[in-house]
C-alpha cells in the first residue's frame, strides 16, 4: 500500500504539475483565441476540431488503454521486457495503418456533410497530426504502463508550449485558424520526439511488427475502442450538429463555455491516469486494499468537483464577462447548465477505470454505448429545434445516464462506503461557500474565488471532511517529490 501510494503520488504530482502548467498556458491562450477570432471564426475552428475528435477512434480502436494495462501486467514477468517490446512493435505498426484510414474517414465526412471548402482543408490538415499521434500514442502507452506518467506529462508540456508560442505568432499575423492548425502540428511533432526519448530512457525498443498479431490485438482492444469512440461522439457530436443547424456563431458561443468545463476536467483526468496502471498492478498483487482506495479517491474527487460546480454556477455571468467580454453574453446560459456535468464526469471517469481494472471493460463499453446512444438520438431530435439549450442539457443528462449504469454495476462495492464523508460533508461545505460567493458576486472575480477557496477549506476542516489522513498524504507527496 505504501509503495502504491508513493507511485500514485509521484505520477499525480508530476502529472498535476505538468497539467497545471499546460492548462494555465492553454487556458490563457484559448481566451486570447476566442477573443481574437470572434464567435463566428472560432465556431468554425471548433467544428474542425470536433470532426477530428469524433473519428480519432479509428486511429486507435482502443489500443492505447489496452497497451497500458498489458504493459503494467507484463512488467513483473521474467520475460516481460521481450513481450512488451513485441507488443509495442505490433501496436505501433497497426496504429500507423489505422491512422491513414481514420484520416480518409474524417475528410470524407466533412465533404459529404457539405462543409465549406476552407473547413474541409482545415480538417485535412488536422489529419496529419492524427498520423503523428499514432506514433506518439504507442510510445506514451508503453511509458504509462511503466508508470512513467511524468515523462508523458513533460512531453505534453512541450506540445502545449510550442502550440501557444507558434499559435500566438499565427494570431499576430492574422493567419486565421489555419495558423493554429500548423502550430498544433509542430507541437505534436516535438511531443512525439520527447516520448520516444523517454522510451529509450526506460530501455524499451519496439520489435518488428507481427501482422499475425493484429487481429487478436483488435479483438482484445475493441471494448476499449468502443469506449473511446462513444465518448468522443458524446462529447463532440453536439458541436457538429450545432454547426450544421445553428451556424458558426452559436457553435462559437457553446464551445467557449464547453472549453471551460474541459479545462476543469483535467484535474480528474490527471488523477485517474496516474491511478490506472497502479490499480492494474494492485488488483493482481494486493486486491484487498482496493475498497479503501476507492472510498478515498471518490471522496477527493467530489471534494474538488462540488465547489467548482456550485461556485461556477452562481458566478457564470461574471466568469463569461471577465474572460471573454460582453460580446459573449450568450455563452452564459450554456455555461450555467454545462457546469453541472463536472461532478458526474469526475466520478464516472474513476468508476469506469474501477470496472476496467477488474477486467470487465465490455461492461464499460456497453454502458458508454447506451449513454452515447441516448445523447446522439436526442441531439438529432432536439438540437434542430432548441439549439444550444438542448445541447447543454443533453450533455448533463448523458453523463447522468452513464453514472447510473456504473453505480448499478458496482453497487456491491459502493454500498459499504461512508457516503456521509464521501458526499454529504463536501456538498454542505460547497453549498455554504456558494451562498457567500454569490453575495460577493460584484467583487473582483479572482478575489472572490480566493475567498471561496479559503472558506471552503475552513468549512471542510470544521465539518471533518479533511483531517489527519489528508495531511499525511500531502507529506507523502512532498517526500516523493523531494526524493
Amino acid at each position: 500500500m505504501s509503495k502504491f501510494s508513493k507511485t500514485v503520488a509521484r505520477n499525480s504530482a508530476f502529472g498535476m504539475g505538468a497539467h497545471v502548467i499546460i492548462k494555465l498556458v492553454s487556458f490563457t491562450f484559448t481566451v486570447l483565441v476566442i477573443r481574437r477570432l470572434g464567435a463566428e471564426v472560432y465556431g468554425q475552428y471548433a467544428a474542425v476540431l470536433a470532426f477530428g475528435a469524433v473519428f480519432v477512434f479509428f486511429a486507435d480502436l482502443g489500443l492505447s488503454p489496452y497497451t497500458v494495462r498489458q504493459v503494467a501486467r507484463l512488467r513483473d514477468k521474467p520475460d516481460g521486457k521481450a513481450e512488451i517490446e513485441q507488443l509495442f512493435g505490433s501496436v505501433l505498426g497497426l496504429r500507423f495503418l489505422l491512422s491513414f484510414g481514420a484520416a480518409i474517414a474524417i475528410i470524407a465526412t466533412a465533404w459529404f456533410t457539405g462543409r465549406p471548402i476552407e473547413m474541409i482543408v482545415g480538417v485535412a490538415l488536422g489529419t496529419i497530426g492524427l498520423v503523428m499521434y499514432s506514433v506518439q500514442g504507442a510510445a506514451e502507452s508503453v511509458l504509462a504502463g511503466h508508470e512513467r506518467i511524468d515523462i508523458a506529462a513533460g512531453a505534453q508540456v512541450v506540445h502545449q508550449v510550442t502550440f501557444v508560442l507558434l499559435g500566438t505568432l499565427a494570431l499576430l499575423f492574422s493567419t486565421g485558424y489555419y495558423g493554429l492548425i500548423f502550430a498544433n502540428l509542430a507541437g505534436i511533432l516535438l511531443m512525439t520526439l520527447v516520448c520516444w526519448r523517454g522510451i529509450r530512457h526506460i530501455g524499451v525498443w519496439p520489435a518488428l511488427p507481427q501482422p499475425s498479431w493484429w487481429l487478436s490485438l483488435l479483438r482484445a482492444s475493441i471494448p476499449f475502442g468502443i469506449i473511446g469512440f462513444t465518448l468522443g461522439l458524446s462529447y463532440k457530436f453536439d458541436t457538429i450538429l450545432l454547426n450544421i443547424y445553428a451556424g458558426d456563431v452559436v457553435t462559437g458561443y457553446y464551445n467557449s463555455a464547453y472549453n471551460l468545463i474541459f479545462s476543469v476536467l483535467v484535474i480528474s483526468n490527471v488523477v485517474n491516469t496516474a491511478l490506472y496502471p497502479s490499480l492494474s498492478r494492485q488488483s493482481v498483487t494486493q486486491p484487498e486494499t482496493l475498497p479503501a482506495i476507492y472510498e478515498r479517491m471518490l471522496r477527493y474527487l467530489l471534494m474538488l468537483a462540488l465547489p467548482i460546480t456550485i461556485g461556477g454556477w452562481v458566478l457564470a455571468p461574471t466568469i463569461i464577462n471577465f474572460l471573454y467580454g460582453s460580446d459573449y453574453t450568450a455563452a452564459v446560459l450554456p455555461l450555467s447548465i454545462l457546469i453541472w456535468v463536472i461532478p458526474f464526469m469526475f466520478v464516472t471517469e474513476f468508476l469506469g477505470y474501477v470496472i476496467v481494472v477488474s477486467g470487465a471493460e465490455r461492461r464499460v463499453a456497453w454502458a458508454i454505448a447506451i449513454s452515447t446512444g441516448v445523447n446522439v438520438g436526442l441531439n438529432v431530435l432536439l438540437i434542430p429545434i432548441f439549439g444550444v439549450l438542448a445541447a447543454s442539457l443533453l450533455t448533463v443528462l448523458t453523463e447522468a445516464v452513464l453514472l447510473s449504469q456504473y453505480t448499478w454495476v458496482l453497487r456491491d462495492r459502493l454500498r459499504p462506503l461512508n457516503w456521509n464523508l464521501v458526499l454529504l460533508r463536501p456538498l454542505v461545505a460547497a453549498a455554504i461557500m456558494g451562498v457567500v460567493v454569490y453575495l460577493l458576486r460584484d467583487l473582483f472575480l479572482p478575489l472572490n474565488v480566493l475567498i471561496g477557496v479559503l472558506l471552503y477549506g475552513v468549512l471542510l476542516l470544521a465539518l471533518g471532511g479533511i483531517g489527519r489522513s489528508e495531511l499525511d498524504l500531502m507529506q507523502g507527496i512532498r517526500r516523493q517529490q523531494l526524493g
